[in-house]
């Protein structure tokens, strides 16, 4: 089985794991379901957030990146007149 280097960022750390995948594809899936994830646990937390996570394989050679990027506003409450 292909070992794959991931490196994931939730914006407030980073960190790195080497695991084993059956394919580029199992690979690219799990980083997809990773970022969910880290999302999940992180928000709501404020008003912005961003995650990333990047799969290199062999090391130092970039196979995959994505990213998801949270945003969010409130409308202004009027005050009465």
């Amino acid at each position: 089985m292909p070992k794959f280097r991931i490196t994931a960022d939730d914006g407030k750390e980073v960190s790195q794991e080497a695991l084993d995948f059956e394919s580029e594809e199992a690979a690219q899936r799990d980083a997809q379901r990773a970022l969910v994830d880290m999302a999940s646990e992180a928000l709501p937390n404020g008003k912005r957030a961003d995650f990333k996570i990047q799969i290199e394989a062999p090391p130092g050679s970039e196979l995959y990146s994505a990213s998801l990027t949270f945003r969010s506003r409130a409308p202004r409450k009027r005050r009465p007149k």
